[in-house]
């Protein structure tokens, strides 16, 4: 079988054992870190454990206005190719957030369009004779939602073998059944970021009452379509969104065995979480597994603290 490297944006909200099962690689966002502030976010406990920091000493307000200036800062995808998967597999599949929320895609498109004819020559050197792979692909999703596509793809690759020439329409037609619903308290600061927000857009005045009010939008994504289908409070972002979950999983069963779920801020507690509990409860009688996992630091800045992300095929 052909050995693919699956790699991915930091901001894949999937829990630290599927990284491990699948073998997943992350490149780090140094576009969003400046060097002598913040490590490149790479999804680890340190890494994670300092962007979170910069939420509550005033450092994601200066990292805003930073990262649009700095979109076309190197992600070391060369050097990850390099060191580690050029040696080590017959090809690259980088699997991007959704391109209209995120620069990801087309960044890493054009360093694969720089890279591709210098990969040969280097496996060559090392007496690896056969092409190297590298493709882009869009996920056309972010934070659980990106996750649960990108799980797919592992399962389709590495247990049943489909290579990266046959993993494109799965992949799509996969992609359009994943029902997402998110909180993000970031809407409620639309100062963080005015020109490129983590969510859609609505009009002003609703921006406006829905900031006087407190209340937080909670969005639905399905077929890459996103509408405003309720609101949560910054107390509780959690419960409006799995009421929400749970009403479509009443009038559909689960189509898919994983329900994956993200939050920035602590994931221990939420565990303990009634409506959480609640939602756990659900899916169990379906057949289904729940997966709980921390948003990426640089997630947590772009969306909000306390940001909750679901996604579900039903």
């Amino acid at each position: 079988m052909q050995y693919l490297t699956l790699a991915l944006d930091a901001s894949c909200d999937l829990p630290k054992a599927i990284y491990q099962r699948f073998d997943l690689a992350t490149l780090p966002l140094t576009w969003l870190a400046k060097p002598t502030e913040l490590p490149p976010d790479n999804r680890s406990d340190a890494t994670t454990e300092a962007w979170y920091q910069s939420l509550t000493n005033g450092t994601s307000h200066s990292l805003a206005e930073w990262s649009r200036k700095e979109l076309s800062r190197d992600t070391h995808l060369s050097q990850s190719l390099d060191n580690t998967w050029l040696l080590n597999s017959d090809g690259a599949l980088i699997i991007t957030p959704a391109k209209h929320h995120h620069p990801g895609y087309d960044h890493w498109n054009r360093q694969a369009a720089t890279l591709q004819p210098q990969l040969d020559r280097v496996r060559h050197a090392a007496n690896l004779h056969s092409h190297f792979r590298l493709r882009v692909m869009d996920s056309s999703h972010i934070l659980a939602a990106y996750g649960l596509l990108v799980q797919e793809v592992a399962h389709l690759h590495r247990d049943q073998g489909l290579s990266i020439d046959k993993l494109r329409l799965p992949m799509l037609a996969f992609s359009r059944r994943i029902k997402h619903l998110y909180s993000v308290p970031a809407f409620a600061n639309p100062a963080l970021y005015p020109q490129t927000p983590a969510f859609p857009k609505l009009n002003g005045l609703r921006r406006f009452v829905m900031s006087h009010r407190g209340t937080l939008p909670v969005f639905q994504t399905l077929d890459e379509q996103e509408e405003l289908v309720g609101h949560a409070t910054a107390a509780d972002p959690i419960t409006p969104v799995v009421d929400l979950a749970c009403t479509a999983l009443k009038q559909n069963r689960l189509n898919h065995a994983t329900v994956n779920a993200s939050f920035a801020g602590e994931i221990e507690p939420l565990h303990q979480h009634p409506a959480i509990r609640r939602l756990h409860e659900m899916v169990s009688q379906q057949g289904g597994h729940l997966w709980l996992s921390q948003m990426s630091g640089s997630s947590a800045i772009h969306c909000g603290e306390n940001a909750f992300s679901v996604a579900f095929v039903n």
